[in-house]
């Protein structure tokens, strides 16, 4: 085999082990990233579930969860509590004086229901997607900007949501699947600029016009 051939097969090979390479480099990240952004909404969660414990306790809801029961054992409780609700009524019946407790403990229960809404509510109102974010970021950019840069802008801008390198590399390398943004590779660097709006619809067109 003459020189010239074996240098361009090594070469071949040097540059596909590379692309392997960085593929397996990139996928790492993207999975570490998701990790690190469940182990956030885990831990804003056990906050959350913290919270609504106190609060519920400072209403004077002391009730606690209780397990499903055996299945052997449904028929048996279905007619328990239907007994206890029975008597339930009987003694509200007889005892007029009680309704007024009822009707607190009622309310009480209303408003900590009322208040657990609007705290998981609150805590997943996070804002804009974060691929949202970097698109609107880098559209208002002159000049292409590495993932680390874009992270640093909105982590400032975004004190309150988890804004890291490893997460807006990936997110940005969604966003470059998805023709909205441009990957630009300088040696070992690479630069994001955002797609104008009209290249990703064109792109849409020949992808329709291909498949009909």
């Amino acid at each position: 085999m003459p020189a010239q051939e074996t240098t361009t097969l090594k070469t071949a090979y040097a540059d596909k082990v590379a692309t392997d390479l960085a593929d397996n480099t990139a996928e790492q990240d993207r999975i570490r990233a998701e990790i690190e952004d469940l182990q956030a909404q885990l831990a804003t969660l056990e906050a959350d579930h913290t919270l609504l414990k106190d609060m519920s306790a400072a209403l004077g809801n002391t009730t606690t969860a209780v397990p499903a029961p055996r299945r052997g054992a449904k028929k048996a409780t279905a007619k328990k509590t239907a007994a206890k609700r029975t008597a339930a009524k009987t003694a509200a019946m007889t005892a007029p004086a009680a309704k007024p407790e009822a009707k607190t403990t009622t309310a009480k229960k209303t408003t900590a229901k009322t208040v657990k809404k609007a705290a998981v509510k609150a805590g997943a109102d996070k804002g804009p997607a974060l691929t949202e974010l970097i698109h609107r970021h880098l559209a208002g950019q002159s000049e292409p900007r590495t993932a680390q840069e874009i992270a640093k802008v909105l982590a400032e801008a975004n004190p309150g949501r988890n804004v890291n390198v490893n997460l807006v590399r990936t997110t940005t390398e969604r966003l470059v699947g998805r023709s909205r943004v441009e990957r630009v590779k300088q040696g070992s660097t690479v630069y994001y600029t955002a797609q104008a709006a009209d290249a990703g619809d064109a792109g849409a067109e020949k992808v329709t016009a291909a498949a009909s």
